[in-house]
């Protein structure tokens, strides 16, 4: 967020400046009587809102700083950070292999793991009969090579808890209690795998929404950009509309900015689902 905010900061900065060179030759031009007061007006408004803009994106690069100074225990001013964001990944995590990390590691299910064992001790279950999988998944269809090529099995995401040998005393009370710590298992783990695929979809979302715009939304400005140089240059189209392209890209470079930060947020979000439930790492 900081770093983002930083680069949104710089960029916000470079549209003012663009636009405030707008707004003087427009200025400037009518002045002279080659230039309408309505041309005038449009260019000073849309300096006015660059202006307000770049205001607002200093005042989130101070607050995103002092976030993260108050997270790190120190002063803002003794912060040092990147100035830019790292680049896309060149690949993506696969979400089996993810979500099978997240059922070995995550904090809940250790717990409930450990409670299930507790429990077993509790009631005097000491010989396993079987493991069952809560999850009950079917083998994955994974594509190797080329779309043509057929599909392969790939590993199963299991999630597996004992059974017991409920033997002779107590048995119904002791199956009753067992298997309904089983049924609260189960759940926890349709629930961790709900986050867990909501928080990919959300990470694949960004990645793909992000390359959009860095391989063609802002390369398509910069290409308009440039014509409109060699057209400017031959006088044959009028400055507005240069600075308007000029600010056009930039635009377009700073909603790749926001779109890459928020895939970094994404893919920390769903680092965070290898720990814990988002809802109870946020305290509900």
């Amino acid at each position: 967020n900081a770093v983002a905010a930083t680069e949104l900061a710089r960029y916000s900065a470079q549209v003012k400046e663009s636009a405030e060179a707008s707004a003087e030759l427009a200025k400037r031009l009518h002045e002279t009587g080659n230039w309408n007061r309505l041309e005038q007006s449009r260019e000073q408004s849309f300096y006015a809102d660059a202006a307000l803009e770049y205001a607002n994106a200093k005042n989130a690069e101070v607050r995103a700083y002092e976030a993260l100074a108050r997270q790190l225990g120190v002063k803002a001013s003794q912060l040092t950070i990147q100035s830019r964001l790292p680049d896309l990944p060149k690949s993506l995590s696969e979400l089996q292999a993810f979500e099978q990390n997240a059922y070995e590691q995550r904090l809940d299910l250790l717990v409930k793991r450990s409670e299930m064992d507790a429990l077993a001790k509790q009631l005097g279950l000491t010989k396993t009969t079987r493991f069952i999988n809560v999850i009950e998944l079917g083998p994955a269809r994974v594509l190797e090579g080329r779309r043509s090529e057929p599909y392969k099995k790939g590993i199963d995401i299991a999630f597996e808890i004992p059974l017991f040998d409920w033997g002779q005393a107590k048995v119904p009370r002791a199956e009753s209690i067992y298997m309904q710590s089983v049924q609260e298992t189960a759940q926890l783990v349709t629930n961790a795998q709900s986050e867990i695929r909501e928080r990919y979809n959300t990470y694949r979302t960004k990645h793909d929404v992000t390359r959009h715009i860095r391989d063609e939304i802002v390369p398509l400005r910069k290409r308009i950009l440039y014509e409109d140089q060699l057209r400017y240059n031959g006088m044959l189209t009028s400055p507005f509309e240069l600075f308007g392209d000029a600010r056009a890209q930039v635009q377009s470079v700073k909603g790749y900015i926001e779109s890459l930060r928020d895939f970094w947020l994404a893919d920390a979000e769903l680092q965070a689902t290898l720990v814990a439930s988002p809802r109870l790492m946020e305290g509900q």
